[in-house]
C-alpha cells in the first residue's frame, strides 16, 4: 500500500483537468483586471481534511470532496486511488502568477525596473452550492507582493493582503529558490524545471467566491489564464510558520508544486 506522502516535490507531465467556470445568473461585471506579460505561474497543491474544510465555508455551500472533483491533479488522483481514506478530503491550491504588469481598469500597474515583477497569489478551496450545485472556489486569501498593486486594488474596491517575495535565480547551480511569505506562513521552494515544455492548447478557467472588497461586500471573480506552454517541476517545498496555511500544508498527506506555466495572459472579471 502506498504510504502518505509528506513531500514537497512534483514531477508532473500534464495539467489537471480544466473546469469551465460556473456562475449564478444576474451578476454583472463591475471591474476587469488583466495580467500582462505572464512570465510564469505555478500552484502548491495539497489536501485538507473534511472537518477543517467545512469550517472555512459559508452556510449553504459544502467543500467538494477529492473523489468528486473533476479538476483533481493526477498526483492526488493516484493517492486517493491507493488510499481511499483520503477520498473525502478536499484539494486546496495556492497559486502564484508573476507578470510584467497588471491592468486594473484603466490603470496599468508596472515597476520602473523590469526585473521587478508583479505577483498575484490566491489560496482557494473548492466548494459547491447545495441548492444550485454551482461549483466555485472559495478564496481564503488573495495577495500581492507589490505595494503599488495593493494600493491600486484598494482604490478599485478590492482588498489584497501583502506578501513578501524573494527569488534567487541560480542558473549555475541549476536550482532556483522562491521564498514567499503569506502572513504567518513561509513557503520555500527549491527546484527547477524538468524535461521539455509542452504547448498549452486550452485556457484554465476558474470561478472564485468570497474575494474581499474594501468598501462593500465580497466579490465573485471569473478567472481565465491562457498560458502558452507548461513544464514539469522537480524540487522540494519547505513550510515554516504558525498560520492556518502552515497547519493545513503540514497536515496534508501530500503536497507538491507544479506544473510550471509560461507566457500568455490572464484575466479577472470582478462581479456582483
Amino acid at each position: 500500500m502506498l504510504k502518505p506522502l509528506a513531500i514537497g516535490m512534483a514531477v508532473t507531465c500534464c495539467a489537471p483537468a480544466v473546469l469551465q467556470a460556473q456562475h449564478p445568473k444576474g451578476e454583472k461585471e463591475a471591474l476587469a483586471w488583466t495580467l500582462q506579460g505572464l512570465r510564469e505561474g505555478y500552484c502548491v497543491r495539497f489536501l485538507v481534511e473534511p472537518r477543517t474544510a467545512a469550517k472555512e465555508v459559508k452556510s449553504g455551500v459544502r467543500p467538494v470532496p477529492a473523489n468528486q472533483d473533476p479538476t483533481l491533479h493526477p498526483a492526488i488522483q493516484q493517492l486517493i486511488r491507493y488510499q481511499p481514506d483520503f477520498a473525502g478530503w478536499s484539494a486546496s491550491n495556492v497559486c502564484f502568477y508573476f507578470s510584467d504588469a497588471v491592468q486594473v481598469g484603466s490603470h496599468r500597474v508596472a515597476e520602473k525596473n523590469p526585473r521587478n515583477r508583479q505577483m498575484l497569489a490566491v489560496w482557494t478551496l473548492p466548494t459547491q452550492e447545495g441548492s444550485s450545485g454551482v461549483r466555485r472556489d472559495a478564496v481564503l486569501g488573495i495577495y500581492s507582493g507589490r505595494g503599488s498593486l495593493i494600493r491600486t486594488a484598494e482604490t478599485a474596491g478590492v482588498k489584497l493582503r501583502e506578501a513578501h517575495v524573494s527569488v534567487v535565480d541560480s542558473a549555475d547551480a541549476g536550482t532556483d529558490i522562491y521564498t514567499i511569505k503569506l502572513e504567518r506562513t513561509s513557503l520555500i521552494w527549491r527546484g527547477h524545471p524538468a524535461g521539455d515544455s509542452t504547448k498549452a492548447d486550452r485556457p484554465i478557467e476558474e470561478s472564485w467566491s468570497s474575494v474581499p472588497g474594501t468598501r462593500t461586500g465580497p466579490w465573485s471573480v471569473r478567472f481565465s489564464f491562457r498560458p502558452t506552454s507548461t513544464r514539469a517541476l522537480v524540487g522540494s517545498l519547505t513550510v515554516q510558520g504558525k498560520g492556518d496555511l502552515t497547519k493545513w500544508l503540514k497536515g496534508s498527506p501530500i503536497r507538491f508544486v507544479g506544473p510550471l506555466y509560461h507566457g500568455g495572459a490572464g484575466e479577472l472579471q470582478f462581479l456582483r
